[in-house]
């Protein structure tokens, strides 16, 4: 095992990972499993969706030994009681504070890795465009809804899913899962950088929260949600195979968010 690299809470990593790949590395990749997740990815009847697991699996555990002197065949999760992943108790003394979200779909797993944040992370692919409106209705805010329903074509689709990548990418950062209710919060997107705002059911700090969006090749989209003290956090993109050398910087991807000030926070 490589010498782990650690990370910094002014720093978040993003690594991104093709679950094609996995038809080549299944074997190598099922031997770091736990009993748990190896029975979870036996129950899969779909092979993309087996593929997705994984990768996903893989990812986690290959990615956070870059972090931690753990082997990824070593680490073990448990849930809060929303049901969120963390890194188990009897291990947090190898890596304090580690924090880690992950996120897949077809054809791309994406996982987030910082410390001492709240992190969350959602990655989409975008090529359902059907029924786009309905499910505005149902999910987002009124004038998310409104911002969504006045463009058309490939503008829509943009559009819907910055809104519904950010919203997965916060419920995720908090935690909760359906706990949080949907109706609590809403994103503007026309500025250069997402802001959210916050109903009196969703009690929070627009302030401390900080946001990035990206595409992801042609056809998926990426979202990615922060909280944190840090006044200025770097997030670096890496693209390769899990648990291989194959893992290099993916720059163009790459960002600072800068933690904002005052009114315009909210």
């Amino acid at each position: 095992m490589q010498h782990p690299s650690i990370i910094q809470p002014s720093r978040i990593d993003v690594y991104l990972a093709d679950p094609a790949a996995c038809e080549t590395h299944a074997a190598a990749w099922l031997q770091l499993l736990d009993g748990s997740e190896r029975a979870r990815y036996e129950r899969y009847k779909v092979e993309a969706a087996r593929q997705e697991y994984l990768t996903g699996r893989a990812l986690v555990r290959t990615a956070l030994s870059r972090h931690a002197p753990v082997a990824p065949a070593d680490w073990r999760f448990e849930p809060n009681r929303y049901g969120r992943p963390s890194i188990a108790t009897g291990l947090q003394p190898h890596a304090p504070g580690l924090v880690f979200n992950l996120s897949h779909t077809r054809g791309l797993v994406a996982l987030a890795v910082g410390r001492d944040c709240d992190l969350g992370v959602d990655v989409e692919w975008i090529d359902r465009q059907s029924r786009l409106v309905d499910l505005c209705e149902r999910y987002f805010a009124a004038d998310e809804t409104a911002y969504v329903r006045a463009a058309e074509g490939e503008e829509l689709t943009e559009r819907f899913f910055a809104f519904w990548t950010l919203g997965e990418a916060y419920i995720k950062a908090r935690g909760m899962g359906l706990a949080l209710p949907l109706d609590g919060f809403a994103y503007d997107i026309a500025g250069e950088a997402p802001s959210i705002r916050f109903e009196a059911s969703c009690p929070d700090d627009p302030a401390r929260w900080r946001f990035l969006r990206r595409r992801i090749g042609e056809r998926h989209r990426l979202a990615l949600a922060v909280a944190s003290d840090v006044p200025e956090i770097t997030v670096t993109f890496l693209r390769g195979v899990p648990g291989s050398s194959e893992i290099s910087e993916a720059g163009e991807f790459a960002a600072v968010l800068a933690r904002a000030e005052g009114p315009a926070a909210s």
